[in-house]
């Protein structure tokens, strides 16, 4: 049976599809929750110039504008268009980069790697190379490629029931 849940923000906005929850994203490319804390994180594919990562604390995304079409990462992409509260990503990598594809993927909760527990891992289709970082709101810290060997072609990261991340 297919319903729309009561606390859904557009439920009763006319005009509005009501199955819609958070807007404002571009192509969003593998999202996931922190097993642990329940936030959420989206890696949205761009148009042109940035990719980025966009984060949300459990429960914060309900209504969230993520700022497509108006803004690309932090960079505006349409001018004299408003974003009304706008979130801006955590992270941005820019094409003149070599990013061309950003791929989402999870935070860390993989008792067989705790060098990384609480970061989140991602990467790109095109460079092929694994990053992380820790993520809190409005923000990123260490930011980091990590040293693994090139993988090609980036599209999917995995987990199974125990949190090993794939």
């Amino acid at each position: 049976a297919y319903s729309i849940p009561r606390g859904n923000p557009f439920r009763t906005r006319s005009g509005a599809r009501a199955e819609i929850y958070a807007y404002g994203l571009r192509n969003p490319w593998r999202f996931s929750f922190d097993r642990s804390t329940g936030d959420l994180v989206i890696g949205d594919v761009g148009q042109s110039e940035v990719e980025e990562i966009d984060f949300a604390r459990r429960g914060t995304a309900r209504g969230a504008n993520f700022g497509w079409r108006v803004w690309e990462g932090r960079s505006r992409y349409t001018p004299g268009e408003s974003a009304p509260k706008a979130r801006f990503p955590v992270i941005t990598h820019s094409h003149s980069a070599g990013w061309c594809s950003i791929t989402g993927g999870y935070i860390v909760r993989d008792p067989a790697l705790p060098q990384l527990r609480g970061r989140y891992v991602y990467g790109d289709y095109c460079g092929g190379r694994v990053w992380a970082a820790t993520l809190s709101s409005g923000r990123a810290t260490g930011d980091k490629q990590l040293n693994l060997s090139q993988v090609g072609s980036i599209s999917s990261f995995g987990q199974d029931s125990a949190g090993h991340v794939y």
